[in-house]
Order: C-alpha cells, then sequence, then structure tokens
C-alpha cells in the first residue's frame, strides 16, 4: 500500500468538463427525433473526449498521476452513460438484438466496459503497480484506444468521423513524440564519441 497526497483540481476540472458534458447533451437532443439514439451518439463522443488527455498523458507515461487518473474515471462516467443509453434506452436491455445488429463489436465493448471499470477501481486503490495493475491498464488502453478509434473513424461517414481521426492522429504524434525524447535522452547519456545503441 502507498499513500498519495490527494489534489482537488484534477478531479474537480474533469468532473466539471463532464457535468457540462452531459448538460450539453441533455439539452441539445431533447428536439432530437429519436432522443436515445442521440443521447446514445453523444455520450459516446463525450467519452472520447473526456479519455483523450488520459490516453495522451499514458502514452507519455503519466499513468497513474492525478490528471491521468481523473479523465480516465470521468471518461469511464461518460462511457457508463453511453452503454445505459445504448443498451437500455436504445435496444430496451436486448442483447440478443444488440449481438445481432452489432456482431462480435458488441463483445468487445461489454470486455471495455468491464476492464476500463477495473481499472478505474484500481487506480484509485492505494496500490504499487505491479505486473498485473500494469497489464489490466495496458490492455485496457490498447482496447479502449482502438475501440474509440474504430467506432468513430471506420464505421461513420465524414463529417462524423472527424473526431475518431483526430484522436486516431494524436495518439500517432504522441507515440511519435514519445519516441523522439526516447532517443534524445538516450544520445545525451550516452558518452562522448559513443553511439546510443554501443552504450551501456
Amino acid at each position: 500500500m502507498i499513500a498519495r497526497r490527494f489534489d482537488p483540481l484534477p478531479l474537480g476540472l474533469a468532473l466539471l468538463a463532464l457535468g457540462l458534458g452531459v448538460a450539453i447533451v441533455t439539452f441539445a437532443s431533447m428536439t432530437a427525433d429519436d432522443v436515445s439514439y442521440a443521447r446514445t451518439r453523444w455520450t459516446a463522443l463525450l467519452a472520447m473526449g473526456l479519455a483523450a488527455p488520459a490516453i495522451v498523458l499514458g502514452m507519455l507515461g503519466q499513468a497513474p498521476g492525478p490528471w491521468w487518473r481523473s479523465f480516465w474515471t470521468a471518461g469511464l462516467l461518460a462511457y457508463l452513460l453511453h452503454f445505459w443509453w445504448a443498451v437500455f434506452r436504445s435496444y430496451h436491455g436486448d442483447f440478443a438484438a444488440i449481438a445481432e445488429r452489432q456482431g462480435w463489436n458488441a463483445y468487445t465493448n461489454y470486455l471495455a466496459t468491464a476492464l476500463w471499470t477495473l481499472d478505474v477501481a484500481l487506480a484509485w486503490l492505494p496500490l504499487r503497480p505491479g505486473w498485473g495493475v500494469t497489464a489490466v491498464r495496458v490492455l485496457n488502453w490498447l482496447l479502449i484506444t482502438a475501440s474509440f478509434i474504430v467506432a468513430s473513424a471506420i464505421f461513420r461517414s465524414w463529417p462524423d468521423s472527424i473526431p475518431g481521426w483526430a484522436l486516431g492522429a494524436l495518439v500517432v504524434l504522441t507515440g511519435a513524440a514519445r519516441i523522439c525524447g526516447f532517443f534524445r535522452t538516450a544520445a545525451v547519456r550516452a558518452p562522448a564519441g559513443q553511439s546510443p545503441r554501443s552504450a551501456g
């Protein structure tokens, strides 16, 4: 067990963003032809928007820091709202109809929901990150990130696919920055006249 000093600012800002997002989705969808579908769709975008900072921070090695934890949690709460609107309002709890409509993607969504919930619970517990926690975190990060990008970029037409492509570009740019930073650090640490590969 490890003691963790609580900083209210990251969580406060993440929850404020969540509250504003939910309010916008609620009021904007009231005039939609199909309110349940509109809220299902827009809460998915809200979840992606809130999780995006945490996805980037995770790539930069900032997990499980307070900013990552706060936005990862807010993203999950928005995703659970999306899950509820999708499963119990749009499909009226008919899991067979969901499986028939979405195929294998339905089961990846269920897995993502369970893993993300577990990951957030572990992130708030004062635990030292062992290999089990790290494995859950990495697997969950990959699954959530891929799910967001595929669902919003690949399965949607333009311009609805813009948020998914934007998240994909952000992930690629962050990964490139992390790789460049790694090689730059390795080059600085290498003794003069010795290449980073031959150092150590």
